[in-house]
Parts: structure tokens; C-alpha cells; sequence
């Protein structure tokens, strides 16, 4: 049979520092792994070692990695999702956030979880969180700079969503200054003055993207999405009968998507004019129907069974 040999040979007190951190007996580890209690006690006094076999259904048990059953020391983990997530702390792979997360999963799925555990399962996705950023902008940065002299639609594209995470994450300042930087050697696309426009809506500054967006529409004035944040921001600046006129004209200029459809149906809600909402969402519907999209359509429809029953109930 294959045995451990060498140096790790400390393997047996290891065996009986984590057995004994779970509370359990040598019996109780023999039968979980089916072997007898002797054959315990022999690898915890250095007598014997565990057969190789035995080394990674041994690991579960004790909640712990094979290579940590061979270091010269070790500290016991409340369980093994938890030293998961110390190894996952320390290299922040993908690859070991997913292990991490399997096990808490795990364990949330039995019930047989303490408070602490569910805590560490959420500062798992926290720290995921800030490697998620940090990679996300890693990557937009390297499209920018590939693509910035050809000023491809990958370029715009990976711009916006750098710009967007930017205003997520309440960078403001930062997504502002960077958009006017570029804007400035790029103020004659189309594509740039959405881009301006899009973080003038997210970073608040309203009277200034209605500016914008006036001037822009001089010069592209058929452009559905110029045309829409218009309208967006007389919404803001709660001037609602000039968003409707602008949306209309927007969603006339374009026939690809409906998204100033949605916005007009939002804030006929928030407006409480539960009639215009729902002939909005009729609308939506009908455009979704027609374009073979039977799932979003079929999910909208839920909106005009909820307001035809909320003005049924109003007479």
C-alpha cells in the first residue's frame, strides 16, 4: 500500500489537533472513515501513517485542505468552507471563490449553520466584490487603449460601462473629469455626446445635460437616444409634459429597442396616471410581441393585469 513518508511524518499530530478541535473520539473518526479506532490512535502517536487513499475523504471530514494534513503546523477551521475562503483570501483566484462559495452554500442548504458562517459567507462576496471591480476596470482600460485610435464601437462600448461603473460606485468626480477629458478630443461623434450625456444623468447634474443635449440635437437631430435624454432630463427637472413630447419623438426616430417606452411608463407611475401607464404598457407589449419576444412580453403583461385591477377597484 502507499504510505506518507518523509517529512510528514507530523501529519499524525495534526490528525489529533483537528480531531480534537471537532470534539470527536478516535472511534468517531474511524467509523467516518472506515477504519478502526487503533488504526486512528497508531497515526496520532507516530506509529503508523494513513494510507494515501484516505487523504482527501479525511480532509473533509476534518474540514480542512490535504496539504494542511502535511504542514508542521495548523490551526483548526470551524469548517472547511472557512478554510476555503483563507485560501481564496489570500490568492483571490476565481478558481478558489468558487470553491468557497460551493462549501457555505453547502452548508447554508443544510440549516446547520451558526451566525458567524453566514457572516463569512457574505464578506466572501464582499471581498469578491472589490476583485470583481478591480478586474472589471482592468479590462475596460485595456479595450479603451486598444481600440482608442479607431474609435471602434468596442471603444464606446467598453468606455460606457467603465464610465458606468464609475457613477455605481459613486465616483463621480472621477467619471465627470475623464468624460469632459475625452469629450473635448472627441466633441464631433455622436457617440461621445451620449457618453457626456449619460454621465451628466448619473452624476445628478441635470440642468447641464439638458444644455448639452439641446446643442446636441442641432447637430444629430435624428438620433433616438439624443433626442431621448432630452427628455430625460426635462423628467428630472420634473417638467413632465416636454419629457413625454421627447420620448415620442424619440421612440418615432428608432425601431430597434423601446427604451424610452419604458421610461415614459415609470414616470407615468410615479405620476400616479395609472390610465397612461397602462396603455404605455399595452404598447410595450404589443412592440415585444412583434419582435418575437414572447418572455419579456409575457413578464410585462403582468403590469396591465395589476393596473386594470387597480382601476377596477377605484370605481
Amino acid at each position: 500500500m502507499n504510505r506518507v513518508k518523509g517529512k510528514n511524518m507530523n501529519i499524525g499530530k495534526n490528525i489529533k489537533k483537528l480531531r480534537e478541535a471537532k470534539q470527536i473520539t478516535q472511534e468517531q473518526l474511524g467509523k467516518l472513515l472506515n477504519v478502526s479506532h487503533q488504526a486512528v490512535s497508531k497515526w496520532e502517536n507516530g506509529v503508523a501513517l494513513p494510507d494515501i487513499s484516505l487523504l482527501p475523504e479525511m480532509g473533509r471530514v476534518l474540514e480542512v485542505l490535504v496539504d494542511d494534513l502535511l504542514k508542521d503546523e495548523i490551526d483548526p477551521y470551524e469548517s472547511y468552507a472557512d478554510r476555503l475562503f483563507s485560501i481564496y483570501s489570500e490568492s483571490r483566484s476565481m478558481e478558489n471563490f468558487l470553491r468557497a462559495e460551493e462549501e457555505y452554500r453547502k452548508i447554508v442548504k443544510s440549516e446547520k449553520y451558526t451566525n458567524k458562517q453566514l457572516s463569512d459567507y457574505g464578506y466572501l462576496y464582499h471581498y469578491h466584490m472589490h476583485d470583481c471591480k478591480k478586474k472589471a476596470f482592468e479590462v475596460y482600460k485595456k479595450v479603451i487603449e486598444s481600440e482608442k485610435e479607431s474609435k471602434s464601437e468596442a471603444y464606446y462600448e467598453a468606455l460606457g460601462r467603465y464610465l458606468s461603473l464609475q457613477t455605481q460606485l459613486g465616483q463621480y468626480n472621477q467619471a465627470m473629469a475623464f468624460c469632459k477629458q475625452l469629450f473635448e478630443e472627441d466633441k464631433e461623434s455622436v457617440e461621445m455626446h451620449e457618453l457626456m450625456l449619460q454621465v451628466y444623468s448619473s452624476t445628478g447634474k441635470y440642468e447641464e445635460g439638458l444644455k448639452l443635449a439641446k446643442e446636441a440635437i442641432l447637430k444629430f437631430p435624428n438620433e433616438p437616444d439624443i433626442v431621448g435624454y432630452v427628455g430625460e432630463f426635462y423628467e428630472y427637472l420634473e417638467c413632465y409634459e416636454e419629457a413625454f413630447k421627447y420620448w415620442d419623438k424619440a421612440i418615432g426616430l428608432s425601431e430597434k429597442y423601446i427604451h424610452w417606452m419604458f421610461s415614459k411608463a415609470s414616470c407615468y407611475q410615479k405620476l400616479g396616471r395609472k390610465h397612461e401607464e397602462l396603455n404605455q404598457w399595452k404598447e410595450i407589449v404589443k412592440w415585444l410581441e412583434a419582435k418575437g419576444l414572447k418572455i419579456p412580453a409575457d413578464n410585462h403583461r403582468q403590469n396591465i393585469i395589476r393596473l386594470e385591477e387597480e382601476l377596477l377597484n377605484m370605481k
